[in-house]
């Protein structure tokens, strides 16, 4: 009885492999000589040859050598993932980090230039691009205190009593988060085998203080820079942002910058004869003071992560959206350098301000009152 022999498992070469098979062509080797001597198809040969344009074009991007190539189908959107890919090689090589939200709104940028309406960039197609080119997510390169339940037990028992008398409409929170407002994605997507790194780190700061009731009754965002009088800021009338812009060495809060801040939200509810509690926590820039219309609520100390409001997504919230800005901002102005360094400081600290007061601006009153309900401060208190 005949038998058929199993059929062999068709190999799959790397790029160093088809670089070495051009090569062994361009010095006249046959093609049945070349499939033998690489242990694959005589087709796989003639496949590449065929290709070499391409192949070349690849190899002399940076890609590593060890990436294992298969053939690529034909999609809808050819000629876009194909300025995709180059686009994506180019950054690579100046060792820009690209992250997939990224890699998503240059496609999108692409696909307005060739006019496809119907492109999403939708997660699919990344996972199917990333795939396809045989791309992996790598980093380029504070952990919260543990919370004691008996400390949050203790708290949510007194809470009752220490905001009674205060509706909510009342009841505020404020915190302040550091914002490095010219960090570029951490992680990158990177071609397998690729060597990952990105520069150095902006390490361009500024603080952020967010203030909010309960019913999602947002205040004027306090940031604090370095610079009292930013050279992005000439011609501007940051009065007429609705933000509050204070300055100091170290663009940090301080015990006077937020006695100073206190001060305006004092007068603020005086003269709308309104008087407020204010949850903080216990950083040493919150001094224990005292306010005619205001009156200061500390937490215990390492609870915030579970007690505090603005904690709960709020400034999460605002620092999504504001990355958004950023990564659109980034993928405008991608072409226009060569180092990740210079791509960071097409962000001026204006450009920060204007993208964080969006962010506030677009945040739902309901998600802070889930903030605060999370929380424990709810009507039902």
């Amino acid at each position: 009885m005949n038998t058929v022999p199993a059929s062999k498992k068709r190999k799959v070469m790397t790029l160093d492999e088809r670089v070495r098979v051009i090569k062994l062509s361009n010095q006249g080797d046959s093609a049945r000589k070349i499939a033998a001597s690489l242990g694959v198809g005589k087709t796989q040969v003639q496949t590449v040859i065929r290709n070499k344009e391409e192949i070349l074009k690849e190899w002399e991007s940076g890609v590593s050598g060890k990436r294992k190539y298969n053939q690529v189908r034909k999609t809808q959107y050819d000629d876009l993932n194909r300025l995709v890919w180059e686009w994506f090689c180019s950054a690579r090589a100046k060792g820009l980090p690209v992250s997939g939200t990224l890699l998503q709104s240059k496609a999108i940028m692409f696909s307005l230039e060739l006019n496809h309406d119907g492109f999403m960039a939708s997660n699919g197609w990344l996972e199917s691009f990333k795939a396809r080119h045989n791309i992996r997510c790598a980093a380029l390169s504070g952990e919260a205190a543990d919370v004691d339940p008996t400390v949050v037990d203790d708290w949510e028992k007194r809470l009752e009593t220490i905001l009674e008398g205060y509706e909510l409409e009342d009841i505020y929170n404020a915190d302040e988060t550091g914002v490095f407002f010219r960090a570029l994605p951490t992680k990158s997507l990177v071609v397998r085998g690729e060597q990952c790194s990105g520069g150095k780190k902006s390490k361009d700061r500024l603080t952020l203080l967010l203030a909010c009731s309960a019913t999602g009754h947002k205040l004027k965002p306090l940031v604090i820079g370095k610079s009292k009088k930013p050279r992005c800021f000439k011609g501007k009338n940051i009065g007429a942002l609705n933000i509050i812009y204070r300055h100091n060495n170290k663009a940090w809060m301080t015990s006077q910058l937020f006695c100073e801040w206190l001060d305006i939200v004092n007068n603020q509810m005086r003269s709308s004869n309104r008087k407020i509690i204010l949850i903080v926590d216990n950083c040493a820039a919150h001094p224990h003071v005292e306010r005619s219309n205001i009156k200061l609520v500390f937490l215990p100390p390492n609870t915030t992560a579970k007690l505090q409001p603005c904690d709960a997504g709020i400034i999460q919230a605002v620092k999504l959206q504001y990355r958004k800005k950023l990564l659109r901002k980034i993928a405008f102005a991608f072409d226009e350098v060569e180092s990740a360094s210079s791509l960071a400081k097409k962000v001026t600290l204006f450009d920060a301000i204007m993208w964080l007061r969006h962010a506030w601006n677009l945040l739902p009153e309901t998600t802070i009152q889930k903030c605060f309900a999370h929380c424990g401060i709810k009507a039902s208190r």
